[in-house]
């Protein structure tokens, strides 16, 4: 089942594309970034 996410719903989530790769960080309440995945996709930078 694909399912659609709406990313406005993720605002502890911050996307990027980085020399070619997806990077995801998680931010706390502050707005500081805790801890980033990197991937070839956005699902591997995710995980």
């Amino acid at each position: 089942m694909n399912t659609i996410i709406a990313t406005h719903k993720l605002k502890n989530l911050k996307f990027e594309i980085i020399n070619d790769e997806y990077v995801v960080s998680l931010i706390d309440k502050e707005g500081y970034e805790i801890i980033k995945g990197y991937g070839v996709s956005i699902i591997e930078a995710i995980q």
